[in-house]
């Protein structure tokens, strides 16, 4: 990972994996049971990425992941009768604001380039050389 901007992209990927996983720990042990494979899934997919030769396809995954392990988090809050209709609400906003925050900072990532092909703030950038 050479660019920085797709380290941060990554890095944020990583901590919303950490998040839902911190989650997923603390549902009851019915409801983390079937959860557990889409757990599994994030946490490795979040190590995954330490050693992978495609960072970029590997932060894909881990999102899709992300996004599953949230769906199924706020289907087993609507499942459980001792959650309230609010509650569900107030989850799946803030699950919904984090993976939106995720896919911004990958946004800005494959959008800005690599650090070099910028100009400074302020000045034209330069003509291609060739």
């Amino acid at each position: 990972m050479s660019n920085p901007r797709e380290l941060v992209a990554t890095l944020l990927g990583v901590r919303v994996a950490r998040a839902l996983h911190g989650r997923w720990r603390c549902l009851a042990a019915g409801e983390r049971d079937q959860l557990s494979p889409l757990a599994d899934d994030v946490r490795d997919r979040a190590l995954d990425l330490r050693g992978t030769a495609d960072p970029q396809a590997a932060g894909r995954e881990l999102q899709q992941a992300n996004e599953k392990l949230a769906d199924g988090l706020v289907g087993s809050a609507e499942a459980n009768p001792d959650v309230s209709q609010a509650e569900v609400l107030r989850l799946r906003g803030e699950l919904t604001r984090e993976l939106e925050r995720l896919v911004d900072a990958d946004i800005t990532a494959s959008q800005l380039g690599p650090p070099g092909d910028r100009a400074p703030a302020g000045e034209a950038p330069s003509a291609p050389r060739g």
